[in-house]
């Protein structure tokens, strides 16, 4: 079976979204001040401090490695959970654009990729589900 060359952009870029997801979720967790330092107003974002949001994008960092590793087979169940786990990450990086502006633009320029290239049609393939 062939498969559509965004969709394999798409996983590869969903492992590389898995491991800034993870990158950022062991800074805030590892390295308590690191945020709270760029951030002048303490260690609250939005409704949790950063070590909550640290797990959070640990486990969202580890469930889109396994759903780009399950892309990459051609599960289209794994193909739908790295959407809404792009979608997530979209929303979590809105929620750290006050304290790092340029990783979170490039990281949700990522997750939109990503969703596109989950999402688009291969045109090129003949009677190809999505």
């Amino acid at each position: 079976m062939e498969r559509s060359h965004w969709v394999a952009f798409a996983g590869i870029l969903l492992m590389v979204s898995a491991l800034f997801n993870l990158l950022n979720g062991f800074v805030a967790i590892f390295n308590h001040g690191y945020y709270s330092k760029v951030y002048s107003r303490g260690n609250r974002l939005l409704i949790l401090n950063y070590t909550a949001w640290g797990w959070i994008f640990v486990f969202i960092g580890i469930v889109m490695a396994l759903a780009a590793i399950g892309v990459f087979v051609g599960s289209r169940a794994a193909r739908l959970t790295g959407v809404c786990l792009a979608a997530l990450s979209l929303v979590g990086q809105m929620i750290f654009l006050p304290v790092y502006p340029f990783w979170s633009l490039f990281t949700m320029l990522v997750s939109l990729l990503v969703i596109y290239g989950l999402l688009a049609e291969p045109r090129h393939v003949h009677g190809a589900q999505v």
